[in-house]
C-alpha cells in the first residue's frame, strides 16, 4: 500500500509569557486593561479548527460575561463582573479559541465604551491565569517598575 505523503503544516507559536504579552500590549497605541477571570459565552460560536480547511473568513464576534479581577497597581484585587465581546481570528485552519468558564489571563482592548478580547490562534491576549508570583510581577509592570519578560 502507498500513500501519498502530504505536507506536515503547523502553526508555530511562541510559548505564552504574560509579561512580554504586557509589554507589547502597553507598547501598543489601543488601550487595554488586563484581567484574571472566566468567561461564559455559547462556545458553539467559535469558529472550528480544522486542518482539513482552510478558513478565510472573519469569524463573527460572540458576546461573552466575564467574572473576576481587574489588574491595578496593588495586583488583581479589583473584583469585577462585565460583558464583553469575544473577537475570533483565524490563520488558515487554526483559529482562537476559549473554553468557558476555565481561569484565564485576558487582556481586553477598550474600543468605543466596550471590551474587545482577541481570540487569535497563538495565545496572547488571553493565556492560561497566571500564578501568584506572575500576578504581582503584573502588577510591578503596571506601577512602572522593571518589566522584562522571560528570556
Amino acid at each position: 500500500m502507498a500513500a501519498a505523503a502530504q505536507p506536515a503544516a503547523a502553526l508555530s507559536c511562541l510559548v505564552p509569557d504574560p509579561i512580554r504579552s504586557f509589554a507589547e500590549i502597553d507598547a501598543a497605541p489601543e488601550i487595554y486593561r488586563a484581567y484574571v477571570g472566566r468567561f461564559a459565552f455559547d462556545a458553539s460560536k467559535l469558529p472550528r479548527s480544522d486542518a482539513a480547511a482552510n478558513v478565510s473568513t472573519s469569524p463573527e464576534p460572540i458576546p461573552a460575561d466575564f467574572t473576576g479581577h481587574q489588574l491595578g497597581p496593588t495586583g488583581f484585587d479589583t473584583e469585577i463582573e462585565t460583558a464583553m465581546i469575544l473577537q475570533p481570528s483565524c490563520a488558515g485552519p487554526w483559529c482562537g479559541a476559549l473554553v468557558p468558564g476555565k481561569e484565564v489571563l485576558v487582556f481586553a482592548r477598550v474600543e468605543e465604551g466596550r471590551l474587545i478580547v482577541d481570540l487569535e490562534p497563538c495565545p496572547g491576549t488571553v493565556q492560561a491565569a497566571p500564578d501568584a508570583a506572575m500576578r504581582e510581577r503584573l502588577a510591578a509592570c503596571l506601577r512602572g517598575e522593571a518589566c522584562a519578560p522571560a528570556e
